[in-house]
C-alpha cells in the first residue's frame, strides 16, 4: 500500500491526526469496499477523501470526483453532469444513468476506478441513484463524505448500511494534533498559551483552525516571539471565516438571534437563568438545530455549539447591545434563588463591564477576586467601576495590582500615590505598601523609595499582623539580594530570632529562600507547603486573595528544593501538571514561572532542547516590565545551549545577562556564574570554564548556598579538576537534603580516582534520580578507564550503557562526551587547543581567547597531531565527536 502519512494538500496544510483513518480507508479501498466519511462541517472530511484519491492516482488508479452542492441539489443529476456522455443529454433520467454506467464501465480494461463523492447528502435523488448503483455493481470503489446530523438520501444511506463500504465516523483534531498542525503549517514551536486558545477557540476543527491561524498571520496577532508563536490580543476573524460560521449558523429570527447572544456572553448559562430571561423555548429550538448544546452536571448548563459562534456573535454586538445583555444577565443571576459566589462574581463582571457602579463593596470584592485568579484585566474594569462610586484605600490597591499585573508599573505606582493618604484598615494599607514597594523595587530599580514607602507605611499602622506584613517585605528584599547598598539604609530588621526570618508573608518567603539556599530542603518544603495548604483554605481570608504572588512563589521555592533534592523526575512531572492549569487558567505570570523551573530541571536532566523551549516561553510569557526572572531565565538558556552543543547561543545569552535587572542575584548570582563558564566550556575555552566555576563555587560558599555551590563544584569537576572539588562537595553532600548532592559527590570523587568501577557506581546514582547527561558522561569514561586497563568486557557493557543514558537526553554535545579515547593522552591546555582548532579559529584567534602566543598555539598543535597519529586540523572534528546516539 503506497504510502499515505502526513502531506500537504494545495493550501499547505498538511494532512494530520488521521494515520488510522487513512490506513483502514486505504485498505477498505485497495480491497474494492470502498469507506463513507462521517463527520460535523469542517472536520476534515474533504481533505482526508481528496488525499485517498490522490492516492490511487499516485498508484495508477483511475479516479472520478463528484462534488454536490446546495445549487446543484435541484438539478436533476446536476452533480454528475460531467459524467453525462454528450449523447444522452436531454434525454430520460434512467436513460442517462444507463449510459454513464455503460460508459465507466467499459473503460474497465484501464484498470479499477475509484470515486470519490464529496457531500453526498446533497446529491440529488438521480445523483444518489447513479452513486448507489456504481458502487453496489462493483463499478467503482466509493470514497464518499457525509455530514453529520444531515438527512442523508437512502441510496447513499444504504452504501454503509446494506452495501460493500465502511463506515469511518471523524472526530475533531486532539490538543496535541492541533498543536502538531500547526507547529508543522509555521514551521516553529508554539507557547503553551497559544496551543490551549487555539484548541479552545476552534475545538479542533481543522477548517476553523486553518481560517484561525490565518487570520491571526494577516492582523499580525500571531507573531513570533523568543522563537515561539505566540498569539497577542483578542481573537479577531477574518471575513472568510465570519462568512463560514455565519453559514453554519444559518438564517435566525429575532428571538433565535437575542437567545443566542445571551449564550455567547453567559455560557456557561444555567437553564434557570434561560428560564428568567424568557429564552428557555427558544434555546431548546436552537439546540435541535445544533447551535447549542445542554450539559448535566450539578444544574443543566447551556453552551454554544461551537467556541467560534460567540466570536461571531460578540463581533457583531453593538456596544449598546452588549450593555444590555450584560445588565440582563446580571439580573438574572442575582434573581437565583440561592446565587452561589460564582453566580454573584460573574453578575458583578458584566455589571462592571455596562459601567454600573451602584454596588462599590461588591465590585470591589469582585475585584480582589479577579486579580487573585490571574485575571488582571477584569480586575482592573471592576476596580475601576467601583472607584467611580468614590476614593477608597482598598480599590486602590487593588486596580495598582491590576496594572502591576499587565506590566504597567509607572501606571499602578500614580494609582497607588493616590490613595496613599486616604483612611483604612491597617491590613489593607501594609498589603498594598507590599504591593507598591515590590513594584518599585522589583520592576522600576527604585529600592531606596521602595523602603520610604514601608518606612510610611509602618508609621501609621498598630496592628501586629499589619506590622508582620511590612517587616516581612523588607525581609523578602533582602534574601532576593534587594536590600544591598543605600537602598536598605535605615530600615528596621525582620521579625524573628537567631537569624531565622520570620513573620508575614514576605517573611516566610524570605524564610524558605534561606533554609533552599542552604540546601535544607526537607525544612524549606514543609514550611512552604504547610504554608500554602494553610493559607489557600482560608477562603477570602487568606494569602491566597491577598496576597497571590507570594503564595505563588512559595509553591514554585518547594519544586525546586524537590528538584535540588534529587526529586528531579517527579517534581519535574508536578510542575508540568502546574504549568498546564496555568495555561488552563490563562495566568500569564504562573505560566512563565512553572516555564521555567520546568527549564531548570530539563537542564538538568540533559534534554536541552525542551529547556530552551520551556525559558523561551517563560520570556515570551513574563511581563513586559523586567521584573528580576528574565537575567536567570538567560543563564539557565545559556546552559542549555551549552549543553546542545551551541556556542553562539550560549555566548548570546551571556550578553543578554547584563541587560536585565539584578534583583534576584541574592538567589540567581551563582547561577549567572555558572552560566558563563557553561558558555566558556562550549567555546572550547576549558581553562576559562574552569576558573568561572572556581569563581561559581567561592560566591556560593561566601553567601552560604550550599545546594548552588555543589553544583558549581560539580562543574569545576567535569571541567577538569575533581580532585577540587571532591573534598568539599563531599562535606556538602553530608549537610545537604537528598540524593543529588550526593550523588554529584560521588561522580566527581570517581573522576578524581579516574576509576571505572567507581564511575559505574556514581552512573548508576546519577540515573537513578534522572540525571541521564551526567550518568552518560560518567558511563562514558568509565568505558575509556576500562579499555585503558584492557577489561574489554567492562568497556562494552560501561559504553552499552552510556549509549542507553544518552538515548534519554535530547543530542547533548559535552566534553565528557567526545567517544574518542584517543583524546585522552592529551593535557587539558591541549586539548583545549584542539577543541577550539576544531572548531574552526585561527591559531592567532585561539591565542587571543586564551591569552598566550601563536607561536604557542602552533607548537600545541604539533604535539596533539603527534600524540593523536593525524597530520592536520580537518582530521580534529574526527576525532572530537559525541558519541554516537
Amino acid at each position: 500500500m503506497a504510502d499515505v502519512g502526513r502531506r500537504a494538500d494545495r493550501s499547505g496544510w498538511p494532512l494530520v491526526g488521521r494515520d488510522d483513518e487513512l490506513h483502514v480507508a486505504a485498505q477498505a479501498i485497495e480491497r474494492g469496499h470502498g469507506v463513507v466519511l462521517l463527520g460535523p462541517p469542517g472536520v476534515g472530511k474533504t481533505r482526508l477523501a481528496r488525499e485517498l484519491v490522490a492516492d490511487a492516482e499516485r498508484r495508477g488508479v483511475r479516479t472520478e470526483w463528484i462534488a454536490a452542492t446546495h445549487a446543484a441539489s435541484s438539478i436533476p443529476l446536476g452533480a454528475v453532469a460531467h459524467l453525462v456522455p454528450g449523447d444522452t443529454l436531454g434525454r430520460a433520467r434512467d436513460v442517462a444513468l444507463r449510459a454513464i454506467v455503460t460508459a465507466l464501465a467499459s473503460a474497465g480494461d484501464r484498470g479499477p476506478l475509484v470515486l470519490g463523492v464529496d457531500d453526498a447528502h446533497l446529491l440529488d435523488d438521480g445523483s444518489a441513484a447513479l452513486v448507489h448503483q456504481l458502487i453496489s455493481t462493483g463499478v467503482a470503489t466509493g470514497v464518499v463524505t457525509v455530514r453529520q446530523g444531515e438527512v442523508v438520501p437512502d441510496a447513499v444511506t444504504s452504501l454503509w448500511k446494506d452495501g460493500p463500504a465502511s463506515l469511518i465516523a471523524l472526530q475533531p483534531l486532539s490538543r496535541a494534533e492541533v498543536e502538531v498542525l500547526t507547529t508543522t503549517v509555521l514551521g516553529g514551536p508554539l507557547d503553551g498559551a497559544l496551543v490551549e486558545r487555539l484548541w479552545q477557540s476552534t475545538g479542533g476543527n481543522a477548517l476553523y483552525l486553518r481560517e484561525l491561524v490565518h487570520d491571526g498571520l494577516e492582523s499580525g496577532a500571531l507573531t513570533q516571539e523568543a522563537g515561539l508563536w505566540c498569539w497577542s490580543g483578542g481573537v479577531r476573524l477574518g471575513d472568510r471565516l465570519l462568512g463560514l460560521l455565519g453559514h453554519r449558523m444559518g438564517s435566525l429570527d429575532d428571538a433565535e438571534h437575542a437567545a443566542l447572544e445571551f449564550v455567547a456572553i453567559g455560557e456557561p448559562l444555567p437553564v434557570a437563568c434561560a428560564r428568567v430571561l424568557g429564552v428557555d423555548q427558544v434555546v431548546q429550538r436552537l439546540e435541535r438545530r445544533g447551535l447549542v448544546r445542554s450539559e448535566r452536571g450539578a444544574t443543566v448548563e447551556i453552551r454554544l455549539a461551537h467556541p467560534l459562534f460567540g466570536e461571531l456573535l460578540r463581533d457583531r454586538m453593538p456596544p449598546s447591545r452588549l450593555d444590555e445583555v450584560h445588565v440582563a444577565l446580571a439580573d438574572a443571576f442575582d434573581a437565583l434563588p440561592a446565587p452561589s459566589r460564582d453566580d454573584e462574581f460573574r453578575a458583578d463582571i458584566w455589571r462592571a463591564a455596562a459601567g454600573d457602579h451602584s454596588r462599590p463593596e461588591r465590585l470591589r470584592a469582585a475585584a480582589r477576586r479577579a486579580w487573585a485568579l490571574w485575571a488582571a484585566p477584569a480586575a482592573e474594569q471592576l476596580a475601576r467601576v467601583a472607584l467611580d462610586a468614590g476614593p477608597d484605600l482598598e480599590t486602590g490597591h487593588l486596580l495598582g495590582e491590576a496594572l502591576a499585573d499587565q506590566g504597567r508599573p509607572a501606571e499602578a505606582v500614580a494609582a497607588w500615590e493616590s490613595v496613599e493618604s486616604l483612611p483604612g484598615p491597617d491590613r489593607v494599607r501594609a498589603t498594598m505598601a507590599h504591593g507598591h514597594a515590590s513594584i518599585l523595587h522589583f520592576h522600576l530599580g527604585r529600592t531606596r523609595d521602595a523602603y520610604g514607602v514601608l518606612v510610611r507605611a509602618a508609621a501609621r499602622v498598630t496592628d501586629h499582623d499589619a506590622r508582620l506584613i511590612i517587616d516581612g517585605s523588607m525581609a523578602m528584599f533582602r534574601a532576593t539580594g534587594g536590600a544591598g547598598g543605600a537602598g536598605g539604609a535605615g530600615a528596621p530588621a525582620p521579625a524573628g530570632t537567631e537569624g531565622e526570618l520570620t513573620g508575614g508573608p514576605g517573611g516566610v518567603l524570605a524564610a524558605v529562600i534561606d533554609r533552599f539556599g542552604r540546601g535544607r530542603f526537607t525544612e524549606a518544603r514543609m514550611l512552604a507547603e504547610r504554608t500554602v495548604a494553610e493559607q489557600t483554605t482560608a477562603g477570602s481570608d487568606g494569602w491566597a486573595t491577598e496576597f497571590p504572588t507570594i503564595v505563588l512563589l512559595l509553591q514554585v521555592n518547594s519544586a525546586w528544593a524537590r528538584i535540588l533534592g534529587g526529586e528531579v523526575v517527579d517534581a519535574d512531572d508536578a510542575v508540568i501538571e502546574r504549568y498546564r492549569e496555568a495555561v488552563a487558567a490563562q495566568a500569564d505570570y504562573p505560566r512563565s514561572l512553572w516555564c521555567m523551573v520546568h527549564g531548570v530541571a530539563s537542564v538538568l536532566r540533559g534534554r536541552p532542547q525542551s529547556a530552551r523551549r520551556a525559558l523561551h516561553e517563560a520570556l515570551a510569557a513574563a511581563p513586559a516590565t523586567d521584573t528580576g526572572w528574565r537575567r536567570p531565565t538567560h543563564a539557565y538558556l545559556a546552559m542549555a545551549s551549552a549543553i546542545a552543543g551551541d556556542a553562539s547561543g550560549a555566548a548570546e545569552h551571556v550578553r543578554e545577562l547584563d541587560r536585565h535587572n539584578r534583583n534576584f542575584d541574592g538567589v540567581f548570582g551563582v547561577e549567572v556564574v555558572r552560566a558563563r563558564g557553561w558558555a566558556a566550556a562550549a567555546g572550547g575555552e576549558l581553562t576559562a570554564a574552569l576558573a568561572l566555576a572556581r569563581d561559581a563555587a567561592d560566591l556560593a560558599a561566601a553567601s552560604g548556598r550550599s545546594a548552588f555551590e555543589a553544583l558549581a563544584l560539580h562543574d569545576v569537576a567535569r571541567f577538569g579538576d575533581p580532585a577540587g572539588a571532591a573534598g568539599r562537595i563531599t562535606e556538602l553532600g553530608d549537610v545537604v537534603d537528598g540524593s543529588l548532592v550526593g550523588a554529584l559527590a560521588e561522580h566527581c570523587r570517581a573522576l578524581a580516582t579516574d576509576d571505572g568501577d567507581d564511575l559505574d557506581r556514581a552512573a548508576e546514582q546519577l540515573a537513578a534520580i534522572g540525571l541521564d547527561l551526567f550518568a552518560a558522561e560518567a558511563r562514558l569514561t568509565a568505558a575509556r578507564r576500562h579499555r585503558r586497563a584492557g577489561r574489554k568486557a567492562s568497556a562494552q557493557a560501561s559504553l552499552e550503557r552510556a549509549r542507553q543514558a544518552s538515548a534519554r537526553t535530547e543530542a547533548c554535545r559535552t566534553a565528557a562526551l567526545v567517544a574518542d579515547d584517543l583524546a585522552d593522552d592529551l593535557t587539558p591546555r591541549e586539548r583545549e587547543v584542539a577543541e577550539l582548532a576544531a572548531g574552526g579559529l585561527a591559531s592567532r584567534e585561539i591565542a587571543a581567547r586564551l591569552g598566550i602566543t601563536q607561536r604557542t598555539v602552533d607548537n600545541m598543535l604539533g604535539r596533539v597531531y603527534v600524540k593523536l597519529g593525524i597530520a592536520n586540523r580537518s582530521a580534529l572534528s574526527a576525532i572530537l565527536r559525541p558519541i554516537a546516539r
